[in-house]
């Protein structure tokens, strides 16, 4: 019983700070430009196409760590 109390006291803890951290970076995106929106989305759409491949490679072995 003890343990899940924990657990769950832990997965509160996340759930607000990601909630917080989701706020922040409204806030700083309302700043921005069109112009910097765009590029911070071309960016992000880039890096996950990149984690895609690499995650498929490794999950079928075909990379080896360094």
């Amino acid at each position: 019983m003890g343990a899940t109390v924990r657990n769950a006291r832990s997965y509160k803890e996340r759930v607000k700070l990601n909630e917080e951290r989701e706020k922040m970076a409204r806030g700083v995106m309302r700043k921005m430009s069109v112009e910097q929106l765009s590029e911070l989305l071309s960016f992000y759409h880039t890096m996950g196409q990149i984690c895609s491949e690499v995650l498929d490679l490794k999950i079928h072995g075909l990379v080896t760590p360094q």
